[in-house]
């Protein structure tokens, strides 16, 4: 009897292993339609069942599927997608999906409201923006939803349902760290299931989509968003799209694959959305931000110099959301009502002090923390308002703390404008100099946010001597050695006041002006212009400078100059570079300057191609009084390759079209990082035409490019063009192949791409990095030639083989041989089990801000740690992971019991040295 019992409940073990759990994912919302996917491994059936009340779920769609196949899955990835039409605007329905047996549970959604119109009953539009995620096996981004999930309760009441309260969730890319579908399905879909049952999900394209075994057509097959359009104008790709969401449209941005044609889909977009009643507000996104103050240069040049530009000709464009970088920053343009912020999500470790950093006028904060942000739109009284929520970090939890709020309310009055306090009388003054503002004022409730400083050489403001924009608060830099934390590096610095230090600018005639801006983004006007004269400085700068450094032939150039002696007889001439200034040729061109210290000369053009240069000279004579300007009068050279990838030994054509033809001007080849005039071009060739090609053989496996130069110097018209030969071209190396745990590995390469975010990654041997997850990784400034040592934490944390690789621009693409090596530590305590042998805690005993892993048979669902008298010092929940970790950063020395909660509570004594 006992046996069959026993088999019975084997039998029962056996079904249940086979059930499949459905959790439904919407996305595509419209007016009248939305659609619903799901994943299974296996049986095709895809049904939904919906209707308006949660007991009543009279109406049945059946949808298709599909079967997907990647590394681990062999004909076992069902994708059931189910589009349900006919549906009423702003309403809300019930519903749950089947495949065979299986059942989920019932979930709501409401379709989106009419163009112009609110979603909710009290007038209110609402967004929820969460950035990257990426990160497989550690709980950051499901934390994060659901952070987010419990925030919507406590706003807006415990039952509330969140298909009642936001309208949509918005994110911006590198939702998963490569593109497979066990990425798709554990990284994305997985971590997001407590709020894609209810909440549509729109993204975008980040770096991360496009690599992995599948690439983009992982993305394309996922993700429904060829329908989207708006005004009939669709973008033709599924890689950007706009969509409009009541009174507001988003457009979401390309920045991995650029190009007129997008460019040229935001201007259509843009003219139409200008013209269009019903959109109050618009929001960019794009996955390369506008601006970042960690790892300098990492961002999108292309969104920042070409699609901005054009989005603010339109006074309806409020908020460029960006991510990439792991963090969250907010920022505003200094002329339009425009803010730009990373909503950076919760993926790889990204903290004060691991890159190349720069505090940047155009940020007002940038914060180490895992955040997200709620955007609440009043469609009625014009409002937009946006809060930031922190999780916290690695280092410190935190429960949905407010850490930036900011707004945009239309019809609210400017500042009053100000006034310059200081009587000048356009008298002479004496370094330092305090110039003071009038006091803040104005007819609204919005508090002062910026000031800005004109000093100018004219008062026109032509020539600029001083431009000093600064926020209240300037959020930048670590507080003490707290990487998580934040300095606010202007506390106690009075904005409203100007200092111009001792010797800071040259003796001379200024004028000044300011204005005042309020946390609304409104400015004041500017404030009428005082002058004053400088006198007693030693600082001397005489500067000239033209308005481009290339003209086309016979176009007007336009010479500024400040800070000259001002006698009248100070002149500008300008010669061609072989010419000398009294040597008998005379100069192309020439002017007095009448006496002014500063100001501008035109000159009509110049006919004859060439490099010219503008030089000042004192009083009548040939003594130049300021490094001379040199430009360049010609046609603008296009260099091409016919390749960007060559294999190794290949020959290399490159193409040039219209070049000058100086004699002497020449193409040169170098190696990335290499400087030319510093280093040697790799190869050359003299150019005797104005169109042609050149073959270059015999280059060796690297990175390279090429430019046009002029007449045997390093002076480049023309683009810089960039192509590889080789497949495997970086060269790795490192210091031992065995090391003591936590012993540093250094590394050393040559012949690296050079982009910023290439990087270093250790990984288990035996790892595919494109599948499994890494131990660590390591950037290093994008240099092409170094050493690196491979900072303490990211050093692997248990004995053990594993191989080190580099990989290029934040991708998994290998560049770099492997290098394989052994991690051994015969002084590590032995890990300690439970008594129930289900949990294993190393290394044990563990020293003071190092790592605690954790390793469960079964998915652990949280993890509580409290010291010896019962205190609680750290909880985290919803991990739903076999394996977690713990930095032991703010523990003092001492016992410590957890208790980590699986399939049951195990308890485990951890001591920290």
């Amino acid at each position: 009897m006992n046996r069959i019992y026993l088999m019975i409940f084997f039998c029962a073990l056996s079904l249940g292993s086979y059930a499949q759990t459905l959790n439904p994912y919407l996305q595509a919302p419209t007016t009248n339609s939305i659609y619903v996917n799901w994943k299974t491994e296996s049986n095709p059936e895809s049904i939904v069942e919906y209707g308006t009340a949660e007991s009543n779920l009279t109406n049945t769609v059946n949808g298709t599927n599909q079967i997907f196949n990647d590394t681990g899955y062999q004909d076992n990835y069902y994708y059931h997608t189910v589009k349900i039409e006919g549906l009423s605007s702003n309403t809300k329905y019930y519903y749950r999906v089947k495949t065979g047996e299986a059942v989920s549970e019932v979930y709501s959604f409401k379709t989106l409201p009419m163009p112009g119109e609110a979603a909710t009953e009290d007038g209110h539009l609402r967004f929820l923006v969460l950035g990257d995620n990426q990160m497989r096996n550690v709980p950051r981004f499901d934390s994060l939803v659901s952070a987010a999930k419990r925030k919507i309760a406590d706003k807006w009441g415990v039952d509330a349902d969140p298909a009642d309260n936001i309208a949509l969730t918005v994110m911006v890319g590198d939702q998963v760290d490569v593109g497979t579908l066990d990425h798709y399905e554990n990284v994305h879909f997985k971590k997001n299931k407590a709020l894609s049952g209810y909440l549509p999900i729109q993204t975008l394209v980040g770096n991360h989509e496009t690599y992995g075994t599948l690439g983009m057509q992982a993305y394309y097959d996922h993700y429904i968003l060829d329908e989207m359009s708006y005004q009939g104008i669709t973008s033709g790709t599924e890689n950007y799209y706009a969509n409009q969401v009541g009174n507001t449209l988003f457009i979401a941005l390309d920045t991995e694959h650029t190009g007129l044609q997008q460019l040229n889909w935001v201007t259509q977009v843009l003219e139409a959305a200008n013209d269009d009643d019903t959109v109050d507000w618009i929001i960019s996104l794009g996955h390369r931000p506008y601006q970042a103050e960690q790892y300098v240069g990492d961002i999108s040049t292309w969104v920042r110099n070409t699609v901005m530009p054009v989005l603010v000709t339109s006074p309806k464009h409020i908020l460029h959301i960006g991510a990439h970088h792991h963090l969250y920053h907010r920022g505003q343009l200094k002329n339009t009502p425009t803010y730009q912020i990373i909503s950076g999500g919760v993926a790889w470790d990204q903290y004060w002090g691991m890159a190349v950093e720069e505090d940047f006028e155009d940020v007002q904060k940038t914060i180490s923390n895992w955040i997200y942000q709620i955007i609440d739109i009043d469609v009625n009284n014009g409002t937009f308002d946006v809060e930031a929520y922190s999780i916290g970090s690695v280092y410190t939890w935190k429960d949905n703390e407010l850490m930036d709020e900011f707004h945009r309310y239309l019809g609210l009055e400017s500042p009053d404008t100000p006034t310059i306090e200081n009587d000048f009388n356009g008298g002479d003054v004496e370094l330092p100099l305090v110039i003071e503002s009038s006091e803040y004022a104005t007819a609204s409730d919005e508090p002062l946010n910026s000031t800005q400083f004109l000093i100018g050489k004219t008062p026109e403001f032509d020539i600029i001597e001083k431009d000093v924009y600064r926020d209240f608060e300037n959020l930048f830099g670590p507080v003490g050695t707290q990487v998580d934390t934040t300095a606010n590096i202007n506390e106690g610095v009075d904005i409203t006041k100007l200092t111009i230090a001792e010797n800071e600018i040259p003796n001379g005639q200024y004028f000044v002006k300011l204005r005042h801006r309020d946390s609304n983004l409104n400015w004041s006007e500017w404030s009428e212009v005082k002058s004053f004269n400088v006198i007693n400085s030693e600082f001397a700068n005489t500067l000239i400078q033209t308005d481009t450094i290339a003209y086309a032939p016979n176009t007007p150039v336009t010479v500024s100059y400040s800070d000259a002696p001002g006698n009248n007889t100070d002149w500008i001439g300008v010669y061609k570079l072989e010419q000398e200034p009294g040597s008998g040729s005379p100069s192309e061109d020439w002017a007095y300057l009448n006496g002014q210290n500063s100001g501008n000369v035109i000159f009509d053009g110049f006919a004859d191609y060439g490099r010219y240069y503008a030089a000042i000279f004192e009083n009548d004579s040939y003594t130049e009084v300021a490094d001379r300007q040199v430009f360049y009068v010609g046609p603008f050279v296009e260099l091409s390759t016919d390749a960007e990838v060559y294999g190794s030994g290949d020959a290399v054509t490159l193409s040039f079209e219209n070049g000058p033809q100086l004699q002497n001007d020449w193409i040169g080849v170098y190696k990335v990082g290499h400087i030319p005039g510093d280093v040697n071009s790799t190869q050359w060739q003299y150019v005797t035409s104005a169109d042609g090609s050149f073959t270059f053989e015999g280059l060796a496996d690297g990175y390279y490019y090429a430019e046009y130069y002029l007449q045997d110097g390093y002076y480049s018209i023309g683009n810089k063009v960039f192509f590889q030969v080789g497949e495997q071209i970086t060269q790795l190396m490192i210091n031992k192949t065995v090391y003591n745990l936590n012993e540093n590995i250094i590394a050393t390469w040559t012949d690296a791409p050079g982009i910023i975010k290439d990087w270093l990654g250790i990984y288990h041997e035996g790892d595919d990095p494109n599948v499994d997850e890494l131990v660590s990784y390591t950037y290093f400034d994008g240099q092409p030639e170094g050493t690196k040592v491979i900072p303490d934490e990211n050093m692997p944390a248990e004995p053990g083989d594993y191989f080190i690789v580099m990989f290029t621009n934040d991708s998994y693409n290998e560049v770099s041989n492997r290098i394989s090596f052994e991690v051994e530590d015969d002084s590590m305590g032995v890990p300690e089990y439970s008594s129930e042998t289900g949990v294993m805690v190393y290394p044990n005993p563990v020293k003071k801000g190092e790592k605690t892993y954790i390793k469960s048979k079964y998915p652990i669902d949280k993890i509580d740690m409290f010291d010896m008298t019962g205190n609680l010092f750290y909880s985290s929940k919803n991990i739903n992971d076999y394996n977690y970790s713990l930095i032991n950063q703010s523990l003092p020395s001492g016992v410590y019991v957890l208790k980590i909660h699986s399939n049951k509570v195990y308890t485990v004594k951890v001591i920290v040295d």
